[in-house]
Parts: structure tokens; sequence; C-alpha cells
């Protein structure tokens, strides 16, 4: 357990020296001037950081700049039942309102950790921070071959339509075929998998 949270304390340690201004220009943060979503771009030294402690194939930051319209981030995390349905077990939002205070736009970073026991650990960063996370979960087999997926280039934002940023496939198989982000959106790509997760984005324009 202390383990776990040292790790999370080390990536929010890095998401805060991402975030904080510095004098120096090349050590600014790089965040998302055009709308849409992207992975932040890590320095050398934060991607030395997340090497050093094992993290970096199970966690991401992601930058968004929505809409105008857009004043709620909604976050959502899926476990796929029967193979067929996509059934949520967590997620959580913030919102700017209407009043759109104390920021004009919704703008800032997302951040997740995939723990060993597939719960996952998230954050908000905009006007404020919000954190999430989900419950473990227990297989009743051994996993013996696994994916996972990650946001990888720049994507534009449409109002009210979710965005798939992660997707995690777990299976007590020797062997899995590959997966892409888009195939949330296709179920039954996953026929036979023991655990498969999805994570996803959605901005809009109605309060919480």
């Amino acid at each position: 357990m202390k383990r776990k949270i040292f790790f999370s304390l080390i990536l929010i340690f890095i998401i805060a020296m991402a975030l904080v201004a510095c004098s120096n220009k090349t050590d600014s943060p790089k965040l998302l001037t055009k709308e849409g979503i992207i992975p932040y771009e890590l320095s050398e030294s934060e991607k030395y950081i997340l090497k050093s402690f094992g993290m970096e194939s199970n966690s991401q930051i992601i930058s968004f700049h929505a809409p105008k319209e857009a004043i709620t981030l909604n976050v959502n995390v899926y476990r796929l039942e029967g193979g067929k349905n996509w059934s949520s077990i967590g997620g959580g939002a913030i919102s700017i309102g209407t009043d759109r205070e104390p920021m004009e736009q919704l703008t800032g970073t997302f951040t997740m950790q995939l723990k060993e026991n597939y719960s996952i650990d998230f954050n908000i960063n905009t006007s404020g921070r919000a954190s999430y996370k989900t419950d473990e979960i227990i297989l009743d087999t051994e996993t013996m071959a696994s994916t996972k997926g990650f946001l990888q280039e720049f994507q534009k934002i449409e109002i009210n339509k979710e965005i798939p940023v992660a997707l995690m496939v777990y299976d007590s198989g020797s062997s899995m075929r590959s997966y892409s982000l888009q195939d949330y959106f296709a179920p039954s790509e996953f026929d036979g998998m023991d655990l498969v997760q999805v994570v996803t984005l959605i901005f809009t324009n109605k309060e919480l």
C-alpha cells in the first residue's frame, strides 16, 4: 500500500513540475493552445523520473483545450460485460459553470495511472483539481497476456461526443491480437477477453 501511495505522489510531483511556470522558457509548461486534446509533451527529465519508477507504461498526461461552448469535462471508465455492453465502473467531472469563473475557457490536463489491481487513479487539472479512482477488480483467472493503448496524437473535440483515451485488455491466454482505441465503438472486437477497460473523455455544454 505504501509503495502505491509513493508512486502516486511521484506522478503528482511530475504533474506539478509540468504545470508550474518557470523563468526558463525551455521549462515552461507546454499546454495546448488550440482546441482539441493531445498527449502532454514531457521533458527528458520528466520522462526519466517516470521511467526510473517504472511508471512510463502505466500512466499518461493529456492536455486539453475545449471549444468555447464547452463548460464541463466528464471522465468515464467502463468495463466490458458479456463481450457486448460497456458498464460504467467509475468516473468524475469538473466544470467552469455558465459563469465561467475563474477561467473563461475549459483548459488544462488530465492524468491517469493504471494500478496492479486493475484500478485506475485519475486527476483533472483546470481551474481547480479533482481526483478520482476506480475500485479494485478481482479476476477468477490469472492474467497471462495484456495490452494497453493510450491516446497518441492530437484529436479534435466534438461537443457531447466521447473520445476514448485509454484501453486496457487482459486475458488468461498466451497470446493476444492488437487493438486500437476506436475499437471502443465496436465492443464485439474484444470477444473472448477476460477483462476489457476503457477510459473516455466527453466535453459538454451542460453544468454538473
